[in-house]
């Protein structure tokens, strides 16, 4: 960006347009209090700022009811980083975070945020006092939007109230932080693991089967473009099929589509069809 100085309002909105619609999509449509949503978001971009790149516009893509689902582990993820956790968790919990897992590199759960308390403190706070207070804050963007030169354009922020789930602590030093939240760093692209780690088996209620296009409608719609190719049952002539496989673009997508459960039900023009982890033959072996 030319010049030395800080980003303005107005470079800050220009960069964050989509995230501050889907900050009025979470806010006017799905009913969220908007300071808490500040801080989901201040996490997301945190997230973004380590390596998980794009995942605002991947949770925006899904539908009202999965969004939800990811706020509320985000929220989770918050109320850790202000200290509520279990004493008796002594292990990682993926589990905890289904969606959020789908969208990282490695798997994580609440107890990633006691190791990394610090780390996730300063970046979150970061996010939080540079950029969400900013970009969501409809009079500094209205001030903006009249005059780029006004001083509330270039003002150096802090947070004028924080939620009571998570105090920024005294410690956190914007002016200090390595985080810009200006930058999408590069992220490699994830290995493209075997069919076989990236599917999901699928059974239909006798008589009352599915076509391929229906099922892959069906997850890319709610999931987003998420379905590489699904599979059928050949079965005898005169014989519906029982059961078929969906193989994801991603082996993430499978514990979204699960909910973290083991098995999953789900009704597609009318038919039922049930979903599990596939499970090749010769892992059993």
């Amino acid at each position: 960006m030319a010049g030395g100085g800080p980003p303005s309002a107005v470079d800050l909105l220009l960069f964050h347009r989509q995230e501050r619609d889907f900050f009025n999509r979470l806010v006017n449509r799905l009913g969220q209090n908007p300071v808490p949503t500040q801080w989901v978001m201040a996490l997301w971009l945190w997230f973004e700022s380590i390596g998980h790149h794009d995942f605002i516009r991947h949770v925006s893509s899904y539908s009202d009811d999965v969004v939800l689902r990811f706020v509320f582990e985000a929220n989770s993820c918050i109320r850790r980083l202000a200290g509520h956790s279990s004493a008796n968790v002594h292990v990682e919990a993926p589990e905890e975070l289904p969606l959020t897992n789908t969208l990282v590199a490695e798997p994580i759960g609440l107890r990633f945020f006691d190791y990394h308390r610090n780390l996730a403190l300063d970046g979150v706070v970061y996010f939080f006092k540079n950029v969400a207070e900013i970009i969501f804050d409809d009079n500094i963007m209205a001030i903006a939007a009249r005059d780029p030169s006004h001083p509330a354009s270039r003002a150096s922020w802090s947070p004028s109230a924080s939620p009571s789930q998570l105090p920024p602590p005294a410690r956190a030093s914007p002016s200090s932080s390595y985080l810009n939240p200006m930058a999408r760093p590069w992220f490699p692209a994830s290995l493209h693991r075997p069919d076989e780690q990236r599917s999901m088996f699928i059974t239909f209620s006798r008589g009352y089967p599915l076509t391929r296009e229906e099922i892959k409608e069906f997850f890319n719609s709610r999931y987003g473009n998420c379905v590489e190719t699904v599979m059928i049952e050949r079965a005898p002539a005169g014989s519906p099929p029982m059961y078929g496989r969906v193989v994801f673009t991603s082996s993430r997508m499978i514990a979204a589509v699960l909910n973290g459960q083991r098995t999953a039900k789900f009704v597609i023009n009318g038919r039922h069809l049930w979903a599990r982890l596939y499970v090749p033959r010769h892992a059993s072996n």
